[in-house]
């Protein structure tokens, strides 16, 4: 039996409750004198997510603030959070103007949001599941999993914002508390997300210890990762890889089809390729092969496309785009461009002048 007062009930208990009783999570969150609660709950859920699943990306971001630039290393902070949070938030603004909109005369916008938090939270659970799993086995995940995992996330949000409906309509402030037994299981559900977490960061701590140099910023002077990208074909099929070529000057470019400066840079970069022709320049894609493709053919441009693997990215410490790097015939770094790459052709000129 429910009690006749709702009991304070504790973080892990509430975080809990979410998963073996979402209809007590959500009447907790739909009661005024609870007003707030349970955003502060996902915001520390959303910590601890990235606590457990992104604190290499954390670790490399502060590093880069600490040993390069402060702005840079924020910056790469504020990229972490972006790529964490972005759908999440989205389905969070979207179940909460649902169920305001279906509240009726009983419509409040801090309760529907309330209740869209609790129904958010299936997503950190999923992402840090699946992101530990996959960290601790190192699976090579396949994008139809990737897809199938994402989809049983949204359809458990989806749930929880039906199951949220009712509660929006009906007067906030009875003030029942679940049965101990409820609670009991709540509190073991909730200390279970936190021990998974824990592996997850400690899964992360020990990643960074043995491969430091995926996290410590690339600077001038330091050895270049060897890498091997596919090349970008006809309709942005992946060819045949490319490696760091031994004995060549190398630029090595890191670019987005939706990012405005990077798109600014590539016919000055277009130009160096073509004035110095025994160094390669490569432009490396991180988002659509397919569009990069369209557009080189549509400029005509002389640089090798390439698509990035992610680990390559990682290892050159991009963190914001455009992120040039000039690696000389020996393959040290001597140059790293992040954003403004407006040194590059005086390097490069240094290493290898233009061909007349």
């Amino acid at each position: 039996m429910a009690g006749d007062a709702k009991g304070e009930l504790s973080w892990l208990q509430r975080i809990g409750l979410a998963i073996v009783h979402p209809r007590w999570a959500l009447s907790i969150a739909g009661d005024r004198q609870n007003a707030g609660r349970s955003g502060s709950d996902l915001l520390l859920a959303i910590v601890v997510l990235l606590v457990a699943t992104r604190l290499r990306a954390v670790i490399a971001a502060v590093w880069l603030g600490a040993a390069v630039e402060g702005a840079l290393g924020a910056r790469a902070f504020v990229n972490v959070l972006t790529r964490t949070l972005t759908v999440d938030l989205g389905f969070l603004v979207i179940g909460a103007v649902l169920l305001w909109s279906f509240a009726g005369k009983r419509r409040d916008l801090g309760r529907a949001f309330d209740l869209a938090c609790v129904a958010a939270l299936p997503l950190v659970y999923v992402d840090l599941l699946a992101t530990t799993a996959v960290e601790s086995f190192a699976f090579e995940v396949p994008v139809v999993v990737m897809w199938m995992i994402s989809g049983i996330a949204y359809a458990w949000t989806g749930t929880l914002i039906a199951f949220a409906m009712p509660e929006a309509r009906r007067a906030g402030g009875h003030g029942m508390s679940p049965p101990e037994a409820t609670v009991r299981r709540a509190r073991r559900a909730g200390v279970a997300v936190v021990l998974l977490a824990v592996v997850g960061a400690a899964i992360q701590l020990m990643s960074v210890a043995r491969h430091v140099e995926l996290v410590r910023p690339m600077t001038k002077g330091s050895p270049a990762p060897m890498f091997a990208l596919p090349a970008i074909g006809p309709r942005g099929e992946l060819g045949p890889k490319i490696a760091l070529a031994p004995g060549k000057i190398t630029i090595l470019d890191f670019w987005a089809t939706w990012c405005g400066p990077c798109l600014a840079a590539m016919p000055r970069l277009d130009a160096l390729a073509r004035s110095h022709r025994d160094v390669v320049v490569l432009a490396v894609n991180l988002d659509d092969p397919a569009a990069a493709r369209a557009l080189f053919d549509e400029k005509q441009y002389a640089m090798t496309l390439v698509a990035d693997d992610n680990l390559t990215s990682e290892r050159y410490g991009v963190s914001t785009i455009p992120h040039t790097v000039l690696i000389d015939g020996t393959g040290i770094v001597r140059l790293v461009a992040r954003g403004n790459a407006a040194e590059l052709e005086k390097h490069l000129t240094e290493l290898s002048p233009p061909h007349p």
